[in-house]
């Protein structure tokens, strides 16, 4: 008798539900169809990802709506080719569905990191004179960037990113087997929406996943109804009193965190908050005690004052049949590892050529330089995303805008200095996404030659598509307000910051504030010793080894504050409850609850991008504040307020 006849964890096995169905070749994968409206869905989100970032700076995250939209534009294809008597009618399968959603995602990341309101735009001289560059010199402005350059400039950083995430495919997967929690929910969301019929144990994981969706997006709506203006409604809900909410410990009632802290190890978790406790607790209290000693500058955004000190494993679970199933799905269509190593060698000698020729500041031996560093620290960043989902490409990209410019030092170090960070801000973002998209793909028993090709496509969509929606957005403006201007429709805020790095930048490292070159070398020297404490141990195969926490994990809340933290340690909480009361269920349905709050959360994107776009406000503002003297005041303001007249 088998043994396994009862188990419920094979019950819900996700892969016996899909068993009857044949694995579609390469070619039953990336098809026409799913090119077609990959196509159709990257001008969309194209043209929404832009305009955001260039009025607003911040582009909320469209995976989730990206998924969603796929499943619809390919049922309705379908739909239409079926109506119409067309080939290629007959249904679409889940690798389709996450095919399209990886070329839309790896458009729309091109178009986050293609310098549109970012470094591209810091390069002119409209940005240099909002920062009171009153005689900007010559070599470093670049005021007419020719569309044409730009999207070979795009292709070229585009490609490096496929290549940079190739090689780390396998490792974060299989070796290191990190969740990438976006990646996971996606795989539940599309899994969901293909699961065979009578497949009962996988339809209850279903109806868990579409009541936590639904219960996740309308909180969400809910709460942004309070939320008109800077630090208002339940996102900055001060938990721990008004005093610890000024360190930034509180709670945001953050459905996607809470979601990612049930899937997250409880260590990864615990380590989360340790370094939050350790940076805004401890740290960051006693550099403020410095102020005017140490540096100079109140500006919290500049490497002059505190930000400068800010830039400066566990046990696998057994194999079950999903596991087993996927791994040898994943190993047959690898790529070897040779082969985009020599392609990236092959594109750092091109681009060490071609971007000279586009960027006449910027020389062989400045890109190369960034092809070196590049693999290195997308290691990192990839990993930080495998484990946390937080993408952190972009402290990257400012900290290289710092030292390049330190290195250079003269006149057109400023664009050597955007350049470079256009290739890593590029190569680092986009390349750990497409190891996100990798492990929807691993998930769902998609072909990772078929992802790599589909990425690749998104690549060249996205080099051609985005100049062009940008030059519509350029035509469109209000006339004598360019782009980047502070009183432009498109004022690009994030522009001026970089460029000001830069400036800063060429100044050297007697630009940066008191001992935090000192600050730097300890904190490296702290990481070397814990992972080579970490290494032994599980060489040596020390009981400690569960107990060492992940450095990389400890050092994101320094960037992102502590109400991350708190999110994902209450959704250790929940775990724990939940495998106490009852654990059969908690292992069978709590990836479809933390599946269900990522991406209900997620959708809730698209609304939000919309009322961007159209400049609708939320209602009403939630603050918080001290009893006493300030809530008579507030209250005495608010009676004073003269109200509308009637109708």
């Amino acid at each position: 008798m088998d043994a396994t006849i009862g188990d419920p964890l094979l019950l819900a096995s996700v892969e016996r539900a899909f068993e009857k169905q044949p694995l579609p070749d390469f070619w039953e994968q990336a098809t026409p169809r799913a090119m077609i409206v990959a196509v159709v869905l990257s001008v969309v989100f194209g043209f929404v990802t832009l305009q955001i970032q260039m009025s607003t700076g911040v582009v909320p995250g469209l995976n989730m709506p990206i998924s969603v939209l796929s499943f619809i534009f390919l049922k309705w294809f379908v739909s239409l080719l079926r109506s119409c008597g067309l080939p290629g009618s007959e249904p679409f399968t889940r690798q389709e569905n996450l095919l399209v959603l990886t070329t839309v995602t790896t458009v729309g990341n091109l178009a986050l990191t293609g310098g549109f309101a970012l470094y591209i735009i810091a390069m002119t001289s409209t940005v240099a004179k909002a920062l009171g560059e009153t005689n900007p010199d010559p070599r470093d402005i670049v005021d007419n960037f020719p569309t044409g350059q730009w999207m070979l400039f795009l292709l070229l950083i585009g490609l490096m990113s496929v290549l940079t995430s190739v090689p780390l495919n396998q490792v974060m997967i299989l070796d290191y087997r990190l969740l990438f929690p976006t990646g996971t929910a996606q795989a539940h969301l599309i899994n969901s929406f293909h699961t065979p019929h009578g497949a009962i144990m996988a339809k209850i994981q279903v109806a868990t996943i579409f009541k936590f969706f639904f219960g996740s997006f309308s909180w969400t709506a809910f709460s942004w109804l309070y939320a008109s203006g800077k630090d208002c409604g339940f996102s900055s809900f001060p938990l721990f009193g008004l005093q610890l909410y000024k360190k930034r410990f509180f709670f945001d009632f953050s459905a996607t965190f809470i979601g990612v802290g049930m899937i997250c190890p409880l260590m990864v978790n615990i380590t989360f908050l340790v370094g939050g406790i350790a940076s805004w607790g401890l740290l960051f209290p006693f550099l403020e005690t410095k102020s005017g000693q140490w540096y100079h500058t109140p500006s919290p955004s500049s490497l002059a004052g505190i930000n400068g000190y800010k830039v400066c494993k566990t046990k696998h679970p057994s194999l079950n049949y999903d596991d087993r199933r996927r791994i040898e799905v994943f190993l047959e269509n690898k790529i070897p590892a040779s082969l985009p190593v020599a392609a990236y060698g092959v594109c750092a000698i091109i681009c060490g050529v071609v971007i000279p020729q586009i960027f006449h500041q910027v020389n062989f031996l400045h890109v190369i330089a960034m092809y070196i560093i590049v693999p290195v620290v997308a290691l990192t960043n990839t990993y930080a995303t495998g484990l946390t989902d937080w993408n952190i490409a972009y402290t990257y990209a400012k900290f290289t805008i710092f030292v390049v410019a330190a290195w250079v030092a003269k006149p057109g170090a400023i664009i050597v200095a955007l350049v470079s960070c256009g290739l890593v801000v590029s190569a680092l973002h986009i390349s750990s996404q497409m190891t996100q998209d990798v492990k929807t793909g691993y998930m769902t028993l998609t072909s990772q030659r078929a992802l790599i090709m589909m990425q690749t496509f998104g690549v060249i969509v996205g080099s051609v598509l985005t100049p062009c929606i940008f030059r519509a957005f350029q035509r469109s403006a209000k006339a004598n307000v360019p782009i980047g201007a502070a009183d432009s429709e498109y004022p690009c805020p994030y522009a001026m910051l970089y460029r000001a790095m830069a400036v800063i930048g060429t100044g050297g490292v007697k630009e940066l504030p008191d001992h935090c070159l000192t600050f730097c070398y300890a904190a490296a020297g702290f990481a070397v010793a814990v992972n080579t404490l970490s290494v032994v141990s599980q060489r040596k195969g020390w009981k400690i080894q569960v107990y060492i926490p992940s450095v990389t994990v400890l050092a994101l809340p320094f960037f992102i504050g502590s109400a991350v933290a708190i999110d994902m340690c209450i959704g250790s909480a929940v775990i724990f409850l939940w495998m106490k009361m009852n654990s059969q269920s908690a292992a069978i349905l709590s990836s479809a609850v933390a599946a269900g709050l990522i991406c209900g959360e997620g959708l809730f994107a698209l609304p939000s991008a919309l009322f961007t776009l159209f400049s609708v406000e939320a209602p009403m503002c939630m603050k918080f504040i001290h009893s006493g003297k300030q809530v008579d005041l507030a209250d005495s303001f608010i009676r004073n307020m003269s109200t509308p007249a009637k109708p």
